[in-house]
């Protein structure tokens, strides 16, 4: 029997109630689904399946993981070492990489959070190869050189569990106990493995070569086939993805996104507007004052990058499509403008790549000031000059903040 993703997270709360085991309720997050289509509670994962545009869970699968897991956090078992990798100090770690670098990395980031210098030694194991010892102190010293600031970010989840709250230090050892280390050393295995088969098109079989590619100027990123439609997360290579769904032709300029027609119009049988590869999931519109106009079908991908400003949003300057994409709304269009957002982000983008101060040619960073009268007041600064700081500013009026939009959207029409 299928339950809703909501009520998959009450009973976890309400069965994972044990010292040993804070329920971590990100751990069931639809978010997760992107990668491999699945969620994990401990070494169970957990497929999500699409219904009427909600997510749901198998109970069943629930139920199990969950009796696993209070099994477990009742008699974890012995402490053994986590046999932390301290010669990967310097390798950033994502969600699908070994376990026990993400504790790695956490133990090294709240160390380095502490107000009182921490040597570095006392971070490591006792008994480490000495030849390890060496070259872990001196990255450490330099990873903990400066104090870090907290940046908002929870408990490290893995696996649907707080990690952290299982890891001990014994006898001068990083420790956790037996049991915790087994589910999660299965965990990463099974995740592994449906990492492998989410690379793979469903319709030819293919897998995706990230080497070298790029789509509208800019680099493919690892699972860049996965699209969300109705039924749920489907990996599509390009071709296939093509020829199973159609490309948009603006039938739906002019629209409002709260009329009936939006409603009763389907965006997943459209092709993503904005990256081209994917299926599109939704009807991207503007969010504008007075505007609510639809601007076309979206992968649930690039409509999340954009909410974020991330990906091509973030690169206005070299990417005009998606300032042409922007003014598909009729109410942009109609001003010649973008919302204030992406206006101020464009303007930042052609500052960053035209703005330079006397005969450097070093790209600055900048920062923008929305200005009374409109426009921008922008503050640039220019770090390839260690030995001394080098800052100016310079204003963007209105006029020529437009002139901007209307040349790269020429450029890309």
């Amino acid at each position: 029997m299928l339950i809703p993703l909501a009520d998959a997270r009450t009973t976890a709360a309400s069965v994972l109630t044990a010292p040993a085991l804070r329920f971590a309720a990100d751990g069931l997050h639809s978010n997760f689904l992107r990668e491999t289509g699945h969620m994990y509670l401990g070494a169970t994962a957990l497929p999500g399946v699409k219904r009427g545009g909600v997510w749901h869970v198998d109970q069943a699968l629930l139920d199990r993981a969950l009796q696993e897991l209070a099994a477990v956090a009742a008699a974890p078992g012995r402490l053994v070492p986590l046999g932390l990798p301290w010669t990967e100090l310097n390798r950033g770690c994502r969600f699908d990489d070994d376990w026990r670098l993400a504790v790695q990395g956490e133990l090294v980031d709240r160390a380095a959070r502490v107000r009182r210098r921490v040597p570095a030694a006392d971070l490591l194991d006792a008994g480490l190869d000495p030849a390890v010892q060496r070259l872990a102190v001196k990255e450490l010293s330099r990873l903990l050189g400066g104090v870090r600031e907290p940046d908002g970010r929870g408990p490290l989840v893995v696996a649907g569990v707080v990690v952290m709250e299982v890891v001990r230090r014994r006898a001068g050892v990083w420790s956790i106990p037996a049991r915790w280390a087994e589910v999660l050393d299965r965990w990463r295995a099974e995740h592994v493995a449906l990492l492998a088969r989410a690379q793979r098109c469903a319709g030819c079989g293919a897998v995706e070569d990230l080497s070298g590619r790029t789509v509208a100027g800019r680099a493919l990123q690892n699972l860049d086939w996965r699209s969300s439609g109705a039924d749920g997360w489907i990996t599509q290579c390009p071709a296939c993805a093509g020829g199973e769904h159609r490309l948009y032709g603006g039938s739906m300029r002019g629209v409002r996104y709260t009329s009936e027609r939006r409603r009763a119009t389907r965006a997943d049988g459209y092709l993503c507007v904005v990256c081209g590869v994917r299926q599109a999931a939704v009807w991207d519109h503007c969010h504008e004052a007075g505007h609510d106009f639809v601007r076309g079908p979206a992968c649930a991908s690039c409509n999340q990058d954009e909410r974020a400003q991330k990906g091509i949003w973030r690169t206005f300057w070299n990417h005009g499509l998606a300032v042409r994409h922007l003014l598909e709304c009729n109410g942009c269009r109609t001003t010649g403008g973008l919302p204030p957002r992406h206006l101020s982000a464009l303007a930042a983008a052609r500052l960053s790549a035209t703005a330079r101060h006397g005969r450097c040619t070093a790209e600055p960073s900048t920062v923008l000031e929305q200005l009374p009268e409109g426009g921008f007041l922008a503050r640039l600064h220019c770090a390839a000059h260690p030995n001394r700081e080098v800052r100016w500013e310079e204003t963007v009026d209105a006029a020529t903040a437009l002139e901007w939009v209307a040349d790269l959207a020429i450029e890309h029409s």
